[in-house]
């Protein structure tokens, strides 16, 4: 028997940490951070933390990678176990949040010296996506791309007579990266996970990308034809990059102003063909961003003067930002220029944690400004639909979802039940703190 212990990520959006306990083997998967006031750590038991024989890192993002220093710091000594463009891209998102803190007036509670400690192991390295391998004694590993970011993968799991899932931060549905369905990994048709821990971020919300995509042209374009201009704060890699893309494909006659680090991510996307679609052929889809890339009409600021004289400059507009949640300067700063014209629009389209300028924002859009302030999601994660697929054609005895806050997650657990084949399957809607064994 093992058992799951949910460090972090059930029942809310962040701080994704989850333990995997048996008689032999100790394995975390993820160890992130929840972006609310001083910032939040994952409940970490510290007597754990010496016994564990691995972590793997599904990807970069701050909510499923931050806190691992913090376990160096706490005594542990193994290996980080994820790609290669996951780690290269860990260093901007340690100081990222270190900057967090520090507006927010907190310590981290690790050292530099526990950063530098990480010791990396890289998957594709051992072995090539959808295949076995064994990552240490008594443990075979298998990963796939998940199409949430470039270096983003899922896990298939097996220890001591068990097989586990972990999806990361899935969707199928990405623009630009490819997703590889754990639906398709060979095995006998009668098999079962024992253990699924599944992505289900967006909990009941059935909308199609495509359908979301269309909710976006209307609210952008409606905001254009009133010569307004269109604020998009998103974060410096991930949907940024490929909502620049579909901007580009909608509104190429209009005005786009990008921020350089969205750029930078633009260009490293280059150099990543191996976590592009290949719809279009790898190469296609290189090419199309090579062929923005090299466009001369970008807006791209280098200078807060050059900020003020370009939006003097141009009327019903498109303006990417960093970050997402609005907590960069940069980000309150253009809110500060465009907020006394309502024809002008923030157009926020992921998670904005409790307490964040965005969220602050969305709450009370009139106690800040003139202009409109609307929410509208970019799908890098997966709803209803999406997960009822998931459990589906990864069917197993018991699977966990998170990712939501615990009364979205309630009501997708009890729509799920009561959607079962039959009453072996046991589907969870759990908090931190909570344990199931398997």
């Amino acid at each position: 028997m093992m058992k799951l212990t949910v460090w972090g990520g059930a029942g809310e959006h962040g701080r994704s940490a989850y333990l995997l306990s048996g008689s032999q083997v100790h394995l975390l998967l993820d160890c992130g951070v929840k972006k609310e006031g001083s910032g939040d750590y994952p409940m970490i038991q510290q007597e754990q933390v010496p016994k564990l024989d691995a972590v793997f890192l599904s990807h970069a993002h701050e909510d499923h990678s931050v806190a691992i220093p913090l376990l160096y710091r706490l005594g542990y000594q193994g290996e980080v176990w994820t790609t290669r463009e996951t780690a290269a891209q860990l260093t901007a998102y340690f100081a990222s949040w270190k900057e967090y803190t520090a507006r927010a007036g907190a310590e981290l509670p690790y050292m530099e010296e526990d950063q530098l400690a990480i010791r990396y192991r890289y998957l594709e390295e051992e072995a090539e996506k959808l295949t076995w391998f064994e990552a240490l004694p008594g443990v075979e590993i298998m990963w796939g791309r998940s199409g949430h970011m470039v270096g983003a993968v899922w896990f298939l799991v097996q220890a001591e007579g068990k097989r586990i899932f972990y999806s990361g931060d899935y969707t199928s549905e990405s623009l630009l990266l490819e997703d590889d369905s754990p639906a398709l990994v060979d095995r006998p048709s009668s098999m079962l996970l024992d253990l699924a821990i599944v992505d289900a971020a967006y909990g009941t919300d059935a909308t199609s990308q495509a359908d979301k995509l269309k909710q976006l042209e209307q609210k952008i374009e409606s905001t254009l034809q009133a010569g307004g201009k269109v604020l998009i704060p998103v974060p410096a890699a991930g949907r940024g990059q490929e909502m620049i893309l579909w901007a580009y494909r909608n509104w190429g006659n209009v005005p786009i102003a990008i921020e350089a680090p969205l750029i930078e991510g633009m260009k490293r996307l280059l150099g990543c063909s191996e976590w592009l679609r290949s719809q279009e052929s790898d190469q296609g889809m290189r090419d199309q961003l090579e062929l923005m890339l090299n466009r001369n009409d970008w807006i791209v600021p280098a200078s807060e003067a050059e900020r003020e004289s370009l939006l003097h400059k141009h009327g019903a507009s498109l303006w990417f930002v960093t970050d997402g949640m609005m907590q960069s300067n940069v980000a309150q700063w253009y809110y500060r220029q465009m907020s006394g014209d309502s024809r002008n629009l923030v157009l926020l389209t992921g998670h904005v944690s409790h307490g964040t300028f965005g969220h602050r924002l969305l709450q009370h859009p009139a106690s800040y400004g003139a202009c409109s302030v609307t929410k509208i999601r970019y799908k890098v994660h997966q709803g209803l639909a999406d997960v009822r697929q998931m459990i589906t054609g990864v069917p197993a005895l018991h699977t966990v979802l998170v990712h939501a806050d615990k009364g979205e997650t309630d009501r997708l657990q009890a729509r799920l039940t009561e959607e079962a084949p039959n009453s072996n399957f046991h589907i969870y809607s759990m908090s931190v703190g909570e344990e199931v064994y398997f």
